[in-house]
């Protein structure tokens, strides 16, 4: 049982929906641990649904009144795929494959 008004940092490798985050919310809210923020290694910056057109970090922001960061964002892996030689670096190859799913399934860009 953790002490009374102690504050968790959610630490998450990638958000898409946010499914990990409320499952940790639910099991935190059984103890006494008062939830301070999240941050996430990479934001997919995806759309929560057809329907929900936020982006995930936006709908937990909300939803728990929280701060939410990323270290990087699916933006940003791309403005670095953009930079990279094709012939030097492997993963460039990815990058039209990324932005065909960016442009399926992301938040619009503001």
């Amino acid at each position: 049982m953790l002490f009374t008004f102690t504050r968790v940092l959610i630490i998450d490798d990638v958000i898409t929906a946010g499914t990990a985050i409320r499952e940790a919310f639910g099991i935190l809210e059984k103890t006494n641990a008062q939830v301070a923020g999240v941050c996430i290694s990479l934001d997919r910056q995806e759309k929560v649904s057809i329907e929900d057109t936020r982006s995930a970090i936006d709908q937990v922001r909300e939803t728990f009144g929280i701060p939410v960061v990323s270290i990087a964002t699916l933006d940003n892996l791309v403005g670095y795929l953009a930079t990279v030689d094709a012939a030097s670096d492997a993963n460039a190859s990815f990058l039209p494959v990324i932005r065909t799913y960016r442009a399926d399934y992301g938040v619009s860009k503001q």
